[in-house]
């Protein structure tokens, strides 16, 4: 029984000190039915929904005069010029930080953390919300080379 409770305990606090970290694809999975006029969602990305998650990619501030940051919009890569298409709604998550945090903005690639929320912003056109709880710079990260758009250009 101790073995049992020891285990349990072990479980329960690595659910809770890290965060599982998630690909874009799993974000990529959520389509949009124009006939109900609805979001389908899959499975995979119902577990994620409402739990604390890492995911890696570029913040693009809102202010890009502000020191300190508490919204960004969040994307599978770089933030391109503007005659470039943006990602699909499904690859853009409204960042909004827990409250009271504030973050220097970073146009290194990050590690953001947070809970994860399936929320619409018509005009930002990102399907995904996410409030934000630590981001961590990743200087030696690198993309996967389909993360881009097609057509995108260096």
């Amino acid at each position: 029984m101790k073995k049992f409770i020891a285990a349990l305990f072990v479980v329960i606090m690595t659910n809770t000190l890290f965060a599982a970290e998630v690909p874009w694809e799993t974000l990529k999975s959520l389509d949009f039915d124009t006939k109900t006029k609805k979001n389908v969602i899959k499975p995979e990305l119902q577990k994620i929904l409402g739990k604390e998650i890492s995911i890696k990619g570029f913040m693009m501030p809102l202010d890009y005069e502000a020191k300190e940051v508490v919204e960004f919009l969040f994307m599978p890569y770089v933030p391109a010029c503007m005659h470039v298409p943006p990602p699909p709604a499904n690859q853009l998550v409204l960042v909004k930080m827990k409250k009271g945090a504030k973050i220097k903005p970073s146009f290194y690639p990050i590690e953001l953390t947070g809970t994860l929320a399936v929320e619409a912003n018509a005009d930002l056109e990102s399907s995904f919300k996410m409030e934000g709880i630590k981001i961590r710079e990743l200087k030696d990260f690198t993309p996967p080379p389909t993360a881009a758009p097609k057509g995108v250009h260096p």
